[in-house]
């Protein structure tokens, strides 16, 4: 069994598995499997080494869609490199995660310079990758596992 995050070098792939309705993401790092978690992914394993995440089912191709894209975006604002299928990109989630992160880096920035607020723990790892979308070219040629 392999991963297409590891066969492309890449932090993160969400994809549709070939001839199914089943929605995979991959990837290695215990943080970005939180962030998976949070977006409606569900772990999967294989002991004793293979770990992965799916949607679970039955949702319409437009939850899929946008759960797919948002887990994208907040990868990549947290410095992961993380592609998403292009069937699976939603404009919509995409301008509604830009916004959160902007609103977070903001309200993050003004808490942590007001001089009566305790210390604050900034995000992991915004940068300007937060605002820029799935790349969707990079990923619309995957091959099956």
């Amino acid at each position: 069994m392999s991963f297409l995050h590891e066969e492309y070098g890449t932090d993160a792939e969400i994809y549709r598995k070939p001839f199914s309705n089943e929605v995979i993401a991959d990837c290695g790092d215990p943080h970005a499997h939180k962030v998976l978690a949070a977006c409606g992914f569900v772990k999967q394993t294989v002991p004793p080494h293979y770990v992965w995440h799916q949607l679970p089912d039955g949702l319409s191709q437009e939850e899929q869609a946008r759960r797919a894209t948002r887990a994208a975006c907040l990868l990549r604002a947290r410095g992961f490199d993380a592609n998403v299928a292009e069937d699976l990109v939603s404009e919509e989630a995409i301008a509604t995660v830009r916004d959160e992160v902007r609103r977070h880096r903001i309200s993050g920035a003004a808490s942590s310079s007001s001089p009566t607020a305790g210390p604050v723990a900034p995000p992991a790892r915004l940068d300007a990758t937060a605002s820029a979308a799935p790349a969707a070219s990079s990923t619309s040629a995957h091959r099956s596992r």
